[in-house]
């Protein structure tokens, strides 16, 4: 009885330390998910009877949904979205907005994306216009489709900053929006930008015509964009090449979304 004991002990040991071998080549390889659902199936008698098969379906399933919730927030922290929570679920579609909800529930399947195509949101203040280009970004993120959110002030900026450092480092910065597959430029040509942005603006643009979708929110209509870029011959190019085969949404409403948030 003694030898039979301690040989039920050995076993126990050794299964211990292959358990522990197993967990730290799992850590090593990084499959946290992996681990936390071994350590739910070892920890829960419900397992025990469970075929192989199913159970390590199970811990297969548990890495992958960890897997692609990390790169979910990834993407989400990187399109560094003024607000995180905007999502195509809390649009308001109040009459006076004029909001066609199946047009935008069409825009976030996220097609226009895949034919890099343009959405142009045209609003007054506080229509709710960044809002609603920030749901459309959600939604791509969603779709795990690269996205950038960013105003074009601060798009100008860091342009600019990057030009005043070379060339290399300004084509860098470019191309690193250029290969957004969808980018959302906010408070476009709210005042007149000088001949340098105009510039800087184009050479994006232009990589990106035909190549990767953008959504420009503006208060002016693609019309009225040409007074607000100082080279005639550029602005045309600019406006063209944004507002040809454009999707096009125009917010309506006297009240400002601000005032209607309880």
């Amino acid at each position: 009885q003694s030898v039979a004991f301690s040989v039920e002990q050995s076993t126990l040991e050794v299964t211990a330390m292959l358990n522990n071998e197993t967990m730290n080549k799992l850590r090593h390889m990084k499959l946290s998910g992996f681990i936390e659902s071994l350590e739910q199936q070892e920890n829960s008698a419900d397992y025990r009877e469970i075929d192989f098969n199913v159970r390590f379906g199970l811990l297969v399933d548990c890495e992958f949904c960890k897997r692609q919730h990390n790169r979910l927030a990834r993407l989400i922290a990187g399109a560094k979205f003024q607000n995180s929570s905007a999502c195509i679920e809390d649009i308001d579609y109040a009459a006076d907005r004029c909001l066609n909800r199946n047009f935008i529930l069409e825009l976030a399947s996220c097609n226009y994306i895949a034919h890099a195509q343009n959405v142009l949101i045209v609003g007054a203040t506080g229509a709710g216009k960044s809002y609603l280009a920030q749901a459309l970004g959600q939604a791509a993120c969603r779709r795990f489709i690269s996205t950038r959110y960013i105003q074009l002030p601060e798009l100008l900026d860091e342009l600019k900053l990057a030009r005043s450092k070379g060339t290399a480092t300004f084509q860098q910065l470019r191309n690193k929006f250029a290969k957004y597959e969808l980018l959302i430029i906010d408070e476009w040509l709210l005042f007149r930008i000088d001949e340098e942005g105009t510039q800087n603006i184009l050479s994006l643009i232009d990589r990106r015509y035909n190549t990767h979708a953008t959504i420009i929110v503006s208060q002016y209509e693609p019309a009225e964009w040409l007074d607000q870029i100082p080279v005639a011959v550029a602005a045309e190019a600019i406006t063209d090449r944004l507002s040809s085969r454009a999707h096009k949404i125009v917010i309506q409403g006297k009240e400002s979304m601000r005032l209607r948030i309880p």
